[in-house]
C-alpha cells in the first residue's frame, strides 16, 4: 500500500458470512494513513550562488533553496536549518522559506568562500531529512589601508 497513490488510500471491504440457515454482510472502510516513508529532497546537491560582495548588508538573501516531500501532513512539513559545522561563525541562517540570509557581517579577509549545509527536516517521527550544500564566494571591496611590514624608521640625511 501506498498512500501518496490516490488509488490506494480507501479500500471497500465487504465480508459475507453463512451457514446453512442465514447469511450476513457487512461492509468496511479502510482508510490507509500516511507514513513517514519519504526524505525531503533537494533539486541538486550543490547550489552556487552569484559572488557576494563582503560588504553586503546584514538582512541580505544570497539564495533560496527549496526541498519537497512527498509525504502528507506533518510528515511532508519540512523546517530548514543550517548545519553548525558548515557556518560555525553563525554568519548566515535560513528562514522558513529556503531563504539563505546574511546574518553578521562578513570578511573577505577572514573567510573567502562557505560551503553552507542546509538541512531540510520533515516533523515526522523519526524525522527524515535532506541537505544541500551552498557555495558562497566573497569578493573583496577595498576596505584595508595599507601598512608596512615592518616597523617604519626614517632615516634622515
Amino acid at each position: 500500500l501506498d498512500f501518496e497513490n490516490a488509488r490506494e488510500r480507501q479500500f471497500n471491504l465487504t465480508v459475507t458470512v453463512e451457514d446453512l440457515d442465514f447469511s450476513s454482510v457487512a461492509v468496511c472502510l479502510i482508510e490507509v494513513e500516511d507514513s513517514n516513508d519519504h526524505s525531503p529532497a533537494f533539486l541538486s546537491q550543490f547550489v552556487q550562488t552569484n559572488p557576494v560582495f563582503e560588504d553586503v548588508p546584514v538582512g541580505t538573501t544570497v539564495t533560496t533553496v527549496r526541498a519537497t516531500d512527498k509525504d502528507s501532513d506533518l510528515n511532508g512539513k519540512i523546517i530548514y536549518s543550517i548545519k553548525s559545522e558548515s557556518d560555525p561563525m553563525r554568519q548566515f541562517v535560513v528562514d522558513q522559506f529556503g531563504h539563505v540570509v546574511v546574518a553578521s557581517a562578513l570578511d573577505r579577509e577572514a573567510i573567502q568562500k562557505y560551503a553552507l549545509i542546509v538541512q531540510a527536516s520533515d516533523q515526522g517521527t523519526p524525522a527524515r531529512t535532506g541537505s544541500v550544500t551552498v557555495l558562497i564566494n566573497l569578493l573583496d571591496i577595498n576596505d584595508n589601508g595599507p601598512r608596512f611590514e615592518a616597523p617604519y624608521m626614517p632615516v634622515v640625511w
